[in-house]
């Protein structure tokens, strides 16, 4: 649990993130500075922008994350594991993606899971960090969300996140979806959240709850301790 006093320290938990489809490239810079500024533990960024973005935070400690088939889920595994190297080819750190929903919701299970171990694998064959987004806003009871959690722990996942925060699969982080992943994965697999993380007071209840990361667009806002865009991620 890190200390909420600290700004450092609650900027080093934090991915700041501008996904936006309709980001110029002088917004990305500015985007990557405000990282910089701020010490945040990673920019999150849109794929087309991750070399752009390694030539910019060179020796700045700060990590470069970037998502794949993102918010819709559903594109192939070869198709996500491409794009998984050609990020990692690129200079992305970190890697966020969303399992498909459809097979853990038809009871495909076996399928989700080798889904989730293979890109497990390659990431880590690509030397990079992998979290699952699971998409709570379709895999909506209890059982199926510990399952998915559960899933991505056996797997090989680092980290997993509730959500992507976008879309009709997007969903607010909340208290109960922390309990839910803390309860079913095991070490070295932790909790991020993603989804309406817009005060320094809400993300100390989701850390308190057992998450150790949350990708935000409020980051700035969180840090000096004032209330983000309630509308925006």
């Amino acid at each position: 649990m890190i200390d909420f006093t600290d700004k450092k320290a609650v900027a080093k938990a934090i991915q700041y993130t501008n996904v936006s489809s309709e980001l110029t490239r002088d917004g990305m810079a500015a985007h990557l500075k405000t990282c910089v500024a701020y010490g945040f533990q990673a920019a999150m960024i849109a794929p087309c922008f991750v070399s752009f973005a390694k030539s910019v935070l060179a020796g700045t400690g700060v990590k470069i994350a970037s998502t794949v088939n993102f918010p819709t889920a559903n594109d192939t595994l070869e198709m996500k594991i491409a794009v998984l190297r050609l990020l990692a080819k690129e200079g992305a750190d970190e890697l966020d993606f969303p399992p498909n929903p459809g097979l853990l919701l038809g009871g495909q299970e076996k399928e989700y899971f080798e889904e989730l171990r293979q890109m497990a694998h390659v990431a880590h064959e690509e030397g990079m960090v992998i979290k699952s987004m699971l998409e709570f806003g379709y895999i909506t009871t209890p059982e199926l969300q510990a399952k998915a959690g559960r899933y991505s722990s056996e797997a090989g996942i680092d980290w997993v996140k509730q959500s992507s925060g976008w879309g009709k699969g997007g969903c607010e982080a909340i208290v109960e979806h922390v309990k839910i992943l803390k309860a079913n994965v095991e070490l070295p697999c932790r909790v991020k959240v993603s989804g309406k993380v817009n005060t320094r007071e809400k993300m100390q209840a989701l850390f308190e709850a057992g998450a150790e990361l949350v990708g935000t667009s409020s980051g700035p806002a969180i840090v000096d301790g004032v209330v983000g865009n309630p509308n925006a991620y």
